[in-house]
């Protein structure tokens, strides 16, 4: 049974014994996505996602079945939905970039009506079909600076090493279908040496990954500095004790 995503993030945590704890499986669904039930577990769901296959268990409240399929997503940074077309109305909620949405196809004042009675500003949302952010993954990942570290993120609201490198590779056309930066590494692209790197080349160092945007600065999510920064790359290669893998993707 698929069930979908109905807040702005939904921890897939993997331990639900102790929910306050984020564990080294712990990862987040987005409003709109899916999740694929497998078992009940108390007041959880266990399952795995269906956008990455990551498993782990969901609180039941935090999803719904028979959402019709999304046919739109948020390619701003971060939206809000209203409970009518009208910017003075107060936002019902909060969604960050790349969640989905299943638009009527009604617009009025700006705003396009979602299956579920709320309005979301046009402009903020694409098409899901025809969707693709240009492909150069330093500018993509530039809508993610500032974004708070929390371990397990995947979205604008906060994020980690890893899941800024899954969403920004995937909002440019290419899969990633791995959440880890352990599983990352390797998987995917042209191996890179150090002396070649350039822009958009992701770098992978002991637990840690960022995106080059260009040959002496890298864009990371870090629980350094509890943010997503720009910073030397040569300042990680130390903290971090070297590079251990450069990847580059065919953007042709």
């Amino acid at each position: 049974m698929l069930l979908t995503v109905i807040s702005p993030i939904a921890d897939i945590l993997g331990n639900p014994e102790e929910p306050s704890k984020i564990s080294d499986r712990d990862s987040q669904l987005l409003y709109g996505e899916q999740f694929q039930f497998e078992k009940s577990h108390g007041t959880y769901i266990y399952g795995h996602s269906v956008h990455d296959g990551y498993k782990g268990y969901v609180e039941r409240a935090l999803l719904v079945k028979n959402v019709p399929a999304p046919n739109a997503l948020v390619k701003a940074r971060a939206t809000h939905l209203y409970p009518e077309p009208d910017f003075k109305s107060r936002p019902s909620m909060i969604l960050s970039f790349l969640s989905r949405l299943t638009k009527t196809g009604k617009e009025e004042n700006g705003f396009s009506e979602l299956d579920d009675g709320h309005w979301i500003f046009t402009d903020h949302i694409a098409d899901q079909d025809n969707f693709k952010m240009p492909d150069d993954l330093a500018q993509t990942a530039t809508l993610f600076l500032n974004t708070p570290y929390i371990f397990g993120g995947r979205s604008s609201l906060g994020v980690d090493c890893a899941g800024l490198v899954q969403q920004t590779i995937v909002a440019c056309g290419h899969p990633c279908p791995l959440r880890d930066s352990k599983d990352q590494e390797g998987s995917f692209g042209e191996k890179i040496d150090r002396a070649n790197i350039q822009r958009n080349d992701i770098v992978y160092f002991k637990g840690h990954v960022g995106i080059m945007v260009d040959e002496k600065y890298i864009l990371n999510a870090t629980a350094r500095h509890m943010t997503t920064v720009i910073e030397e790359l040569e300042i990680l290669e130390k903290d971090y004790n070297g590079i251990t893998h450069i990847a580059r993707l065919d953007t042709e």
